[in-house]
């Protein structure tokens, strides 16, 4: 028995002498401490607050090149070493950090056109703090966004860093500038005359959005049929970009010799000479010669000659001038309307004289007219022997000279002026002027039943003209995109003084209110709201409803007349009905047919209503 159990106990120590070598290696491979150095501004909880490795955690390669990838990550430090210490019990991990430098202060190089302040706000890095890599990548990001959002092509260049020995971190910012801008596929328009409605130019800071805005204000010029989509290629330099923009011309030029019959003249014969873009330099010239076969005062011919400016001056002054000696028919069926409150025939008027208009921008999209008037203005006098009884036209006719003055300023931020889908156009005008002449009278029981009774004075006229345009697809890209559109107009004007009746503001027909004669209403008062719904039905042809209100009142009711009864106060109209508009290669043609109170009209005109 006792030889038994001294066989146990040998073999119990000799397991445990066998044991030892494995408990040594055991405790060798386990981590008792975990450190880290190098650190100044960081601190070292927080970076320990990264590392998986802990005391009593088992050593191992995986782990310590985890935590140092972990450590990187911060973004705070440039390097960070590990090192394995071997003590009694196990194994010490150090990991020795070089910490970024501190950031003292923050400039910003070659921001402009945007403020460095701007820049600075967009960063998450701030001075007194230490360099964050990753920080400084995204407020790089961050920059380079904002600079293509604002529409420039801009980067920061590889020489971001902080000067070690001030702590001053500098930002250089590259925005491209253009080298060259091309015009191409122009035959007949001067290249100047294009590239001096951009504001692209050579040498200026590039911008996307401003470079759409100079292709929208040449396509406004009615010069071109289509501008190409735009090409931005590298320059020859760093830095810098070159613009190609192609364009289709138009057909500009018109002559025309023909007859046609118009509801206001009947038959007409007409020769008409129509330039917008005169000698390839985006000027416009009108001649008309118009011969129609209804009576009218000084014969049923009109001429008029007109000639348009752009450019007078490097601030992009327009001029404007017009000769004319023409007819204005009022109170018009319409095209297929025969039947008529009035003869038509027998009202016209002369207008001889000429006006002159001067105009120039004050903002991008603001623009100030300054214009003159001189007219000698006579109404046919056969009303006052035609005209006996059965009708007061007579009330009507005058004679005499006006002299005004005129001051509008019009804000335009439509997408296309021509066919608009976004955008709005704010219109203000005030007119001052003058009149000496004289109106008819009747004297009943005289062998001479009319006399002539002075009408001088003095009027103005002020008005407003409001116009905006909703589209769900948002501004057009190119003239030709399609949108369904939405488009409201507001138009009031006022006049007060001496009046003649061919000063008072008129509303009717195809330019105003629909579904009514010509000129239907008339006073020293107007107001009219229109709203059309527009949808492209097929390449070239768009379908409209709208609806019109309003009206004009006021002003002498010595021009009032029993066949078509005028008010005193505003008592507002309804015009409803359907239009089409073609785009052909000379503009808009334009056939509405609109429903009123005193029945349905067909209108025809050219251009959208407004």
């Amino acid at each position: 028995m006792t030889c038994v159990k001294r066989v146990s106990a040998a073999i119990i120590a000799a397991a445990f002498l066998l044991a030892l070598p494995w408990v040594a290696v055991a405790q060798a491979s386990k981590v008792i401490e975990v450190a880290v150095s190098g650190n100044v501004n960081i601190n070292s909880e927080t970076i320990r607050n990264a590392i998986s490795l802990q005391p009593d955690s088992e050593f191992s390669q995986q782990a310590i090149d985890k935590d140092r990838d972990a450590i990187m990550a911060m973004g705070y430090f440039s390097a960070v070493t590990p090192h394995k210490e071997d003590l009694p019990g196990g194994i010490k991990i150090t990991y020795e950090v070089t910490e970024n430098p501190k950031v003292t202060d923050i400039k910003i190089l070659g921001s402009d056109p945007i403020k460095p302040d701007v820049v600075l706000g967009l960063m998450k890095t701030k001075a007194n703090q230490v360099l964050n890599t990753d920080t400084i990548n995204l407020d790089v990001e961050a920059i380079q966004n904002y600079f293509g959002e604002q529409g420039y092509i801009a980067y920061v260049t590889e020489d971001l860093g902080v000067d070690p020995k001030t702590g001053v971190m500098t930002v250089p910012i590259l925005v491209n500038r253009v080298e060259t801008v091309a015009i191409t596929g122009n035959k007949k328009t001067r290249t100047w005359a294009l590239l001096r409605e951009m504001k692209t130019q050579p040498g200026q800071v590039f911008n996307v959005q401003v470079l759409k805005a100079d292709i929208i204000r040449i396509y406004n010029l009615d010069i071109l049929q289509d501008v190409l989509p735009y090409q931005i290629t590298p320059g020859s330099e760093i830095g810098m970009v070159k613009v190609t923009i192609p364009v289709e011309e138009k057909k500009t030029g018109m002559v025309s010799l023909g007859f046609g019959y118009s509801s206001r003249q009947r038959l007409v014969g007409q020769a008409r000479l129509s330039e917008t873009n005169f000698r390839g330099r985006a000027q416009g010239l009108n001649v008309l010669w118009q011969q129609g076969t209804s009576s009218a005062v000084g014969g049923s011919a009109s001429q008029e000659l007109g000639f348009y400016e752009p450019w007078i001056d490097k601030r992009h002054t327009s001029l404007q001038v017009n000769a004319y000696s023409k007819l204005l028919y009022r109170f018009s069926s319409g095209i297929f309307n025969s039947s008529s409150l009035i003869d038509d025939e027998t009202y016209s008027e002369r207008h001889e004289g000429g006006d002159i208009t001067v105009s120039r921008p004050i903002t991008e999209k603001t623009r100030v007219y300054v214009g003159g008037r001189y007219e000698d203005v006579r109404t046919n006098e056969k009303l006052l022997g035609d005209l006996t009884g059965e009708y007061d036209l007579y009330k009507l006719v005058m004679q005499g000279t006006v002299t005004a003055g005129s001051l509008r300023m019009v804000r335009n931020t439509r997408d296309f002026d021509l066919d608009p889908a976004t955008g709005q156009y704010q219109g203000l005008s005030l007119e001052v002027g003058s009149v000496r002449g004289s109106t008819f009278k009747r004297d009943i029981g005289e062998a001479s039943p009319f006399y002539k009774s002075p009408f001088n004075g003095t009027f103005t006229k002020a008005s407003i003209d409001l116009r905006r345009y909703f589209s769900k697809g948002g501004p057009k890209l190119t003239p030709q995109d399609k949108r369904v559109t939405l488009a409201v107009r507001l138009r009031a004007g006022m006049g007060s003084g001496k009046m003649p009746f061919f000063e008072q503001f008129f509303v009717g027909g195809a330019e105003s209110l629909r579904g009514y004669k010509e000129d239907r209403f008339w006073g020293d008062h107007m107001l009219l709201a229109s709203v059309e719904l527009r949808k492209p039905l097929a390449n070239s042809i768009s379908g409209v409803l709208f609806v019109d209100y309003g009206s004009a009142w006021g002003g002498n009711l010595d021009f009032s007349i029993d066949q078509m009864p005028q008010t005193s106060s505003f008592d507002g109209f309804f015009g409803t009905g359907v239009g089409l508009r073609v785009n052909t290669p000379i503009g808009h043609l334009r056939l509405d047919y609109g429903i009123g109170s005193e029945g349905g009209r067909t209108h025809f005109s050219m251009g959208q209503a407004f």
